[in-house]
C-alpha cells in the first residue's frame, strides 16, 4: 500500500496544532484557577485537569513526532525523483517499515507513560479522598467527646476530687472508687472512650496517670496507672502545664503523647476543687483503617477550657 506522506504530513500537522492549542489552552486555564483562585473550571474538569494535561502534551509530541517523520519522508522522495532513483521501491519500503516500526514502539511507550500517569492519578485521587473522609471523621468525633466532657466533668463527686487533691486516691479503697467511676463513664457515653486522669504527684514523680480503656475483644475495662518524672515531647509538656495554668491552647502539629494523643479523636479538659486545678481529664477513642494516610493528620483540640 502506498502511503501519501505529504497528505499524511499535513494532517499531522494540522492536529498537532490543535492539540498544541488545547495543551496551551489547559495549562493557562489550570494556572489562572490555581493561582488566582478564579474557579472557572467545572468541578468534573478541574478533578481530572493535570492528568488531561499531561495527556495531551504527550499526545502533542507524538503528533511532532509523526509529522517530523512524514516531513523528512517527502524531502527523501522528492530528493530520490531529482536523484532519478524513484523507481527503487525496495529502498523506500524499507523506509517504511523502520518509520512504521518506530512510530508503533513510541506509540507503545507513550501508552505504558499514559497508563502508568493515570494509575498513580487514580491512586493519589483515592488517598487525598480518603484523608479528607478519615479528618472530618475525626474532627466530628472529636467534637462529639468535647460535648460529652463538658457534662462529664460536672459529674465528679467531691469525696473524689478531695482525694485527688489530698493525694489519698493512691490508695487502695480510693483509688478502687476511682477506676469504678471512671469505668462508669466510659461505659454511660455512646462512643465508649477511654477516659484517663493526669494527677500531679509528690517527688520523685511529677504526673500520675491513671485510665480505663475498653477491651475489645471482652466486656471488661482495662485498668492502669503509670507514673512521670516529666514528658519528653515538648509540645505535650507545653499543653499540659498551660492546661494545670487554666490555659487551652490549640495544638498545631500532630502529637501522640503519653497523655495527650490528637490523632485519633479526643477532648481534653481540667478538673477543680475548692477552685484550685488538681487533675487533667482526657477521652479518646479510636477510628479503624485509615492506616496508609493518617501521617501528618490530627486535630487542633479543644476549642474553649472545659472545666467542672
Amino acid at each position: 500500500m502506498k502511503i501519501n506522506h505529504l497528505v499524511c504530513a499535513r494532517f499531522a500537522t494540522n492536529l498537532t496544532l490543535f492539540v498544541f492549542t488545547l495543551f496551551i489552552l489547559g495549562v493557562i486555564l489550570s494556572t489562572v484557577d490555581l493561582f488566582l483562585k478564579w474557579d472557572i473550571l467545572p468541578d468534573w474538569i478541574q478533578n481530572y485537569t493535570q492528568l488531561l494535561i499531561i495527556i495531551f502534551g504527550i499526545i502533542a509530541c507524538l503528533l511532532v513526532v509523526s509529522s517530523l517523520l512524514c516531513s523528512l519522508m517527502v524531502l527523501a522522495e522528492s530528493a530520490a525523483k531529482k536523484a532519478g532513483i524513484a523507481s527503487h521501491e525496495s529502498q523506500f519500503n524499507r523506509r517504511k517499515t523502520w518509520i512504521i516500526l518506530i512510530v508503533v514502539i513510541l506509540s507503545l511507550l507513550v501508552a505504558f507513560f499514559v497508563v502508568e500517569k493515570i494509575d498513580d492519578y487514580r491512586e493519589n485521587s483515592h488517598i487525598a479522598k480518603n484523608r479528607i473522609e478519615f479528618q472530618n471523621k475525626l474532627d466530628k468525633q472529636s467534637k462529639a467527646l468535647a460535648n460529652s466532657l463538658s457534662e462529664v466533668v460536672t459529674l465528679f463527686p467531691e469525696n473524689i476530687l478531695q482525694a485527688i487533691e489530698n493525694q489519698s486516691v493512691f490508695e487502695k479503697s480510693a483509688k478502687k472508687e476511682l477506676v469504678a467511676f471512671l469505668d462508669a463513664i466510659s461505659a454511660s457515653l455512646p462512643q465508649e472512650p477511654e477516659v484517663a486522669l493526669l494527677i500531679p504527684t509528690m517527688p520523685p514523680y511529677q504526673y500520675a496517670k491513671i485510665w480505663v480503656s475498653p477491651d475489645r475483644y471482652c466486656s471488661d475495662k482495662i485498668e492502669k496507672q503509670q507514673f512521670f518524672t516529666q514528658f519528653s515531647n515538648d509540645v505535650e509538656k507545653g499543653i499540659v502545664e498551660a492546661l494545670f495554668k487554666g490555659e487551652v491552647q490549640s495544638v498545631k502539629v500532630s502529637l501522640k503523647g503519653h497523655f495527650i494523643d490528637n490523632s485519633e479523636p479526643s477532648a481534653w479538659g481540667i478538673l477543680k476543687f475548692n477552685d484550685k486545678i488538681v487533675a487533667l481529664i482526657f477521652l479518646s477513642q479510636s477510628i479503624d483503617g485509615y492506616y496508609n494516610i493518617r501521617d501528618e493528620i490530627f486535630h487542633s483540640g479543644t476549642e474553649k477550657l472545659i472545666s467542672n
